[in-house]
């Protein structure tokens, strides 16, 4: 696909959104959540907070939250939504507020919700960890996601004594500045907001994603196996880590994904290079082993974050070899630790609330077993049979990518399948995604105009049912007003 030139493009998206359906239907969702719409802009006055807004995507309608429970959101202008953006899937393994998660919750802060001290709770949780997780020997706990990529290359750096990280292009590890260089958010690379980010011949990006990023040391490594493992190769002397996605966000098929990540994990073990499978988004969700444990990829490190956390509690975690998380293990004593150990801790890192919440939830997955994945794919298969009727039987390519319950992309998509990463970011229309999700929310559905969402066990089968109208009829909608799915 050829790029628009930045100023045709900027006047395809004036000609769709200056149309007067788009203004009623902006003037519609501004009545209807007035009150939740007035408090977010007094917010915006002081807070800049990215994780309401989400930069890039921000909502134009963020909604002010009254209530979170199960499968539904309440707002303050007392609008109820049925919710598929879960808390970034922080909360998709059981929904808002379950109770048993609440009350194991509330009887922590009944005696201790403290940081920078030990709890049995902690190993507890870890004992489960590891029931769950066997390919780990130890786990250190943080706060985030990207705490835990953070600390899984340092920890690969500390190893090694290199610096040189490398990643697939258009993944998304995090916001720290080694991550922050080629990612996608599945719009960079779209014609329509902006071309790929530039790479030189050698691998190494030539700007970061966001501003303020310092220049990185990062290998940007393409989704072709040999060209991927020739990079590999010819920088193994420099080398500390590779880092991949099991399901990339941006590329959701598990067909390309899947056996590239094997095979750059298996030259990494022949050539000694730590490799890092970021479980962030498909850690406990792909199986309660995650991806690693449902399609056998060995890694030297492994990152969670996401459903780790029970109750959108922040907590991630950094499982893996023993020889790697060691170098973090400090006697204690500055003469033989200064210089020798690395350190990646922060203050509110294994406070007893957030290792409460995760035991509690994951006590939960283990008790339910197979049934609870037997369960939400069951409901994912539903929608995807559902949107492939409505496809046959209308020609709008309105598609949901990826597996199991874990929604890798969804929206707009010419093809069910691609074998080339920048041909797939070219074809997904963020201005259909844009609108889709306007028309959702005047149908009580709640979900970013990301192209994901997130299902889960509690989301009732009558929840399903709800979203697949909600989504086959706001498709409708936009075809009436002759809406272009396929983008020029």
């Amino acid at each position: 696909m050829s790029s628009p030139s930045a100023p045709a493009a900027q006047q395809l998206v004036d000609d769709i959104l200056g149309q007067p359906w788009v203004a009623d239907l902006v003037m519609e969702l501004a009545e209807r959540q007035r009150r939740s719409t007035e408090l977010a802009a007094q917010v915006r006055e002081l807070s800049v907070t990215n994780d309401v807004f989400l930069p890039f995507h921000a909502p134009p309608f963020p909604l002010v939250v009254a209530e979170a429970r199960g499968s539904r959101l309440l707002d303050v202008d007392g609008n109820s939504y049925l919710d598929l953006h879960l808390g970034f899937g922080g909360q998709s393994l059981w929904g808002h507020n379950p109770p048993r998660v609440v009350e194991f919750v509330r009887e922590q802060l009944a005696v201790s919700t403290g940081n920078g001290y030990l709890n049995p709770i902690e190993l507890d949780l870890v004992r489960l960890m590891r029931e769950l997780v066997p390919h780990c020997e130890k786990f250190a706990f943080l706060n985030s996601g990207t705490d835990a990529t953070n600390a899984a290359i340092r920890l690969a750096r500390a190893h090694t004594g290199r610096r040189l990280v490398a990643k697939f292009e258009g993944c998304w590890h995090g916001v720290h500045d080694v991550a922050a260089h080629n990612t996608a958010f599945m719009a960079h690379g779209h014609p329509l907001i902006q071309p790929f980010p530039e790479i030189g011949e050698n691998g190494i990006p030539r700007m970061p994603a966001f501003a303020g990023v310092a220049p990185g040391e990062v290998l940007v490594l393409p989704h072709r196996i040999e060209a991927a493992v020739d990079l590999i190769d010819r920088n193994r002397d420099e080398l500390a880590c590779v880092i991949a996605d099991p399901v990339c966000q941006s590329y959701p098929f598990l067909d390309q994904t899947i056996p590239e990540v094997k095979a750059v994990s298996e030259r990494c073990a022949q050539l000694g290079v730590p490799f890092i499978l970021d479980e962030v988004l498909t850690g406990f969700r792909f199986g309660p082993a995650g991806a690693a444990g449902h399609f056998g990829i060995r890694a030297d490190l492994y990152t969670y974050g996401k459903v780790v956390s029970g109750l959108g509690i922040p907590l991630s975690a950094v499982g893996g070899r023993a020889e790697l998380l060691d170098h973090m293990q400090t006697t204690g004593l500055p003469l033989t630790d200064i210089g020798r150990k690395t350190c990646v801790q922060t203050t509110h890192a294994g406070n007893h609330l957030a290792l409460a919440a995760s035991y509690a939830s994951l006590s939960l997955l283990r008790e339910a077993g197979d049934a609870y994945y037997e369960r939400t794919r069951a409901k994912v298969a539903k929608i995807q049979e559902h949107l492939a009727a409505f496809r046959e039987e209308t020609r709008i390519p309105l598609r949901l990518l990826g597996f199991g319950d874990f929604i890798g992309s969804f929206g707009f998509i010419a093809e069910d399948s691609y074998d080339d990463y920048r041909r797939f970011a070219s074809a997904v229309n963020p201005i259909g995604l844009f609108l889709l999700t306007l028309m959702l929310r005047r149908r009580g559905v709640y979900t970013l105009s990301l192209p994901m969402f997130f299902t889960g066990d509690a989301h009732s089968d009558a929840d399903i049912d709800e979203l697949c109208r909600a989504v086959t009829d706001s498709a409708l909608e936009l075809d009436k007003h002759g809406f272009p799915f396929i983008l020029p």
